[in-house]
């Protein structure tokens, strides 16, 4: 077992008492000393995935950006064939009405 060569007095609240009850160990500081090296070893990790994660929101952010401009583009243009259509349907309408005439 490792020499305890470091005695120190902490106070915390009620909510730190229970994270620290929470971690695994015998006793309260085995629990403690798994919760600062869980910590400080998975630092690292969680940082670099959560820049990854930061970067792939990025990138889908655009992709929505690039994808409601087209939705946009694809409005207006449908705006605009719809008009022709109807403009279309009022000429062949006229011309149905002339040939019956």
């Amino acid at each position: 077992m490792n020499k305890k060569s470091n005695i120190r007095s902490i106070r915390f609240n009620d909510e730190l008492a229970a994270l620290i009850d929470q971690q695994d160990g015998g006793n309260f500081t085995e629990k403690f000393t798994n919760l600062v090296t869980r910590c400080v070893g998975e630092l690292p990790q969680k940082e670099a995935e959560l820049k990854r994660l930061e970067e792939r929101i990025a990138h889908k952010r655009e992709q929505l950006r690039a994808m409601s401009e087209q939705a946009q583009q694809l409005s207006g243009t449908l705006i605009s064939l719809s008009d022709k259509v109807r403009e279309m349907e009022r000429a062949v309408n006229r011309a149905v009405l002339q040939w019956k005439a």
